[in-house]
């Protein structure tokens, strides 16, 4: 009798075992795979940052689902790259004879502004080769000692170039040329329109670049040696016609003093008395400029001015970089338990992860979207070989989230996130159905209770037997 209840118990065991053990593993060939939900999921993040994550396809036979990524920058691009720009350089006695000391090297202002504005070219061109730039040089004529004239200014470009050596080159001429010891903004202004009018996009975005260390003492038809507003007055009207021209006006003032400005006479005496003051009625303050932009700065700060400040005055408005993107796209658990994941289109532009880290997410990683720039990649899920029963009939959302972080216009954006995702779920044909833990309690129970029969009636017969 004890004999036939071990033997009855030690059978009740094993078919359990054997239940729970059948019950955890499926083998992927005897599942079925189907789309429960298509769902997909769109984000705008930034002013023009656009995100969306989509099943692109999904093979019921060999479990798997493809999923993109794609991200954009829908800010519409720079038409004529940064614009068309004119270096307006002054050439006077003051800025390429008087020596001043920068760090422990002595140097002249003059080269101070060449040396800036073949790095800021330079810089130009890098950041995007459609760029047209042309170069004007003013001071005063050497041939007319009198008065203002129209060849106190000098074009060294024929027109607006998108070739960098050219552009070096004609600063270079600058360098090695020589004009007269004053300064007619005016006529220099009015060179650096006439060139910008040789080109015919009317779409460009245009900008003078005034780099000087003087105010205006002569202009067209003024006497030379006039700090009065005979010399004032047409220099603001050719400022202003810049401005009504649609033309952007950055100017840079280089060591300009509070010292008083010298007269001979009361017909010379100057509208105001200091060189400061003098700039000021002309070229407005930083803070309150008469027309675009003016730096006023020391010597030591040209080229960070010029090659930094400058720079980026002289970027598009349609920029809208989008930089350091960071997309985190995070796995459900029973996803990575159950699914591979590989990666079968890398992302057209940045990098992603190649395999799943331990806070169960993927990382795809863009230094730098440019506007009009489209990036995507595709990744696979397939389920594996042998996977947990437990997910047999249940919706399976493929991702739990994804998060973006990143930066616009070098400022940091406001992170997003999204939930949405696509939704599978796997079946096992009836004749294959395993039972699966915690569902398979009849089964089990069924099997005690056959089995505790068996033993009840086998205790009845060695009775009677008995």
């Amino acid at each position: 009798m004890k004999k036939l209840l071990k033997v009855t118990l030690v059978f009740i065991v094993a078919l359990f075992v054997s239940t729970q053990v059948f019950a955890a593993e499926v083998a992927s060939g005897d599942a079925t795979m189907k789309l429960v939900k298509d769902e997909v999921a769109e984000e705008t993040f930034g002013t023009y940052g656009w995100f969306q994550k989509k099943m692109t396809k999904i093979d019921t036979t060999n479990k798997t689902i493809d999923i993109t990524l794609t991200v954009k920058n829908k800010a519409p691009e720079a038409e004529n790259g940064s614009g068309e720009i004119v270096l307006l350089i002054d050439n006077s006695n003051s800025i390429a004879v008087n020596e001043v000391t920068v760090g422990n090297k002595t140097t002249t202002r003059k080269k101070l502004i060449i040396d800036a504005a073949n790095e800021l070219v330079t810089k130009l061109f890098a950041a995007n080769e459609k760029v047209k730039i042309g170069v004007v040089e003013f001071a005063t004529s050497t041939t007319v000692a009198n008065e203002g004239t129209e060849e106190d200014a000098k074009i060294i470009t024929e027109e607006l170039s998108n070739d960098k050596d050219e552009v070096l080159t004609a600063l270079a001429t600058v360098s090695a040329d020589k004009m007269g010891p004053r300064t007619d903004i005016e006529v220099g202004l009015m060179k650096a329109e006439e060139l910008l009018a040789t080109s015919d996009n009317e779409d460009a975005v245009k900008t003078i670049v005034v780099l000087t260390d003087a105010i205006p003492n002569t202009a067209l038809g003024v006497q030379l040696d006039s700090y009065t507003e005979k010399s004032i007055t047409p220099t603001k009207a050719a400022l202003k016609k810049v401005a009504d021209d649609g033309i952007n006006l950055i100017s840079m003032l280089i060591d300009i003093s509070d010292d008083e400005i010298p007269f001979v006479s009361e017909a010379m005496k100057p509208a105001y008395p200091t060189y400061k003051e003098t700039a000021e009625a002309v070229f407005g303050t930083a803070s309150n400029p008469y027309v675009g932009k003016v730096y006023y700065v020391p010597a030591e700060d040209v080229t960070e001015t010029v090659t930094e400040t400058i720079f980026e005055d002289l970027k598009p408005a349609s920029d809208n970089s989008l930089t350091n993107i960071v997309i985190k796209d995070y796995f459900p658990d029973n996803i990575i338990e159950n699914f591979t994941y590989t990666v079968i289109t890398k992302p057209t532009i940045g990098t992603v992860s190649d395999k799943i880290a331990s806070d169960g997410s993927i990382t795809w990683n863009i230094d730098k979207l440019m506007p009009g720039e489209t990036s995507s990649l595709t990744y696979r899920l397939k389920l594996k070989p042998k996977f947990n029963g437990e997910i047999v009939g249940i919706n399976l959302p493929t991702n739990k989230k994804v998060t973006i972080d990143y930066n616009e216009n070098d400022e940091p954006g406001k992170t997003v996130e999204t939930t949405k995702s696509p939704v599978v779920a796997l079946d096992v044909e009836a004749k294959k159905v395993i039972p699966q833990t915690g569902t398979n309690t009849h089964v089990v129970a069924g099997f005690i209770v056959a089995a505790l029969a068996i033993g009840s009636m086998s205790y009845i017969g060695i009775k009677k037997n008995s």
